[in-house]
């Protein structure tokens, strides 16, 4: 396949994933139909280096072959699309010399076009790059994500394995997965936000997916509660992302319907921790019953109780997220979560257990709501 055919592939890919208004026409679905999805969730971020992309424009110009690119087969919001599973770093390459993003840097032989941006190039250089063939084998029938993953990690071996968050992202694919990486990535723009720092959002955090993992997490509880049979934090969001995706596989429209109940949820407690952080720095962190923590920023465990005890809270209020966001509820709240983690396992000298056990915290959360009834 011509790299001018995989770039135009490319470009749609990024269009129907960042700028068409949904639900999609019939006429669009076919227009964008085979777009190329460069970094689908299981990819990791770019990180190849100019002197790195250089080199492949180089490869190319010289004559050296490049090597295979694999695609699978997907859907995206009803259009059939095909995901890189091997390649990604290739393909992003030639499409940001072609858009004129980086200027050849440190090269071997062609010293010549050293420093030139592709519109730089002479019209010889530009057609042999874009008439260059690259092989593409398409996986056209999966049977499911856990190939498509399968089929990843046989073809990068020798590189760093996936992170088990990164594993989930691929396997359990469902509308949250976009959700939450979107919602990842807003925190990364507005860094400076109270709600940025709440989650602690940093880039080593989103990069490495622990701070997505947290949010999925989060998303279970707000949703369910705490899981005494649950032995670990990481068990939610396995068991979250893995009911999301069947069930969007099941039933689009009601999972559709899931998804839009629960987004609501999840911003209303959002909107609850940024009240919060107005009187603490990181709610998500011992700070919150005022144990000083400036090495962590956010704790898993803390996130699990306030998470729960909105759940509660919610729910008994009928999802009236005003009543949590009054002054006079605020203080209350604060002055009993004061009392009642620093009284709970979580400074009991004598406990060597895990911060995250679900039973600890259920205890917990349950003397909370008494004392909040009965304070």
């Amino acid at each position: 396949m011509p790299i001018q055919v995989l770039i135009e592939k490319i470009e749609k890919g990024y269009i129907l994933q960042e700028e068409l208004e949904y639900p999609l026409s019939e006429e669009d679905i076919l227009k964008y139909n085979d777009s190329i999805i460069v970094a689908p969730d299981y990819q990791r971020e770019y990180r190849a280096t100019v002197k790195d992309e250089s080199s492949l424009i180089e490869s190319v110009l010289i004559g050296i072959p490049i090597p295979p690119i694999f695609l699978a087969n997907d859907k995206f919001n009803g259009v059939q699309v095909m995901n890189v599973v091997d390649g990604q770093h290739r393909l992003r390459a030639f499409h940001r010399f072609i858009n004129n993003k980086f200027t050849l840097k440190e090269l071997t032989l062609l010293k010549e076009l050293e420093g030139k941006s592709y519109k730089e190039c002479g019209i010889t250089e530009k057609q042999q790059i874009l008439s260059q063939g690259i092989s593409a084998i398409v996986f056209r029938e999966f049977p499911g994500k856990e190939f498509e993953l399968e089929i990843f990690s046989r073809y990068n071996k020798g590189t760093k394995p996936l992170t088990p968050q990164e594993i989930r992202h691929a396997v359990y694919n469902s509308e949250f997965n976009s959700y939450v990486n979107n919602f990842a990535k807003e925190l990364g723009i507005n860094s400076n936000s109270r709600l940025a720092k709440a989650y602690n959002a940093t880039k080593d955090r989103t990069f490495k997916k622990k701070l997505q993992e947290s949010v999925f997490v989060i998303f279970y509880i707000l949703e369910n509660g705490i899981n005494a049979n649950f032995d670990k934090s990481l068990d939610y969001a396995e068991d979250f992302m893995e009911r999301k995706s069947k069930a969007e596989n099941k039933d689009e429209i009601s999972a559709k319907r899931d998804f839009e109940n629960l987004r609501k949820t999840f911003e209303d407690f959002n909107k609850f921790i940024d009240i919060l952080s107005h009187r603490v720095e990181y709610p998500f962190s011992r700070e919150i019953y005022g144990v000083s923590s400036s090495n962590y920023k956010f704790q898993i465990s803390v996130a699990m109780i306030l998470s729960a005890i909105f759940q509660k809270l919610y729910n008994k209020f009928n999802k009236d997220i005003d009543i949590l966001l009054d002054t006079k509820f605020i203080e209350k709240f604060l002055g009993k979560i004061d009392i009642q983690l620093n009284n709970s396992f979580l400074e009991r000298p004598e406990y060597s257990g895990s911060s995250t056990n679900s039973k600890e915290i259920k205890l917990l959360v349950d003397s909370f709501l008494f004392a909040i009834d009965h304070g």
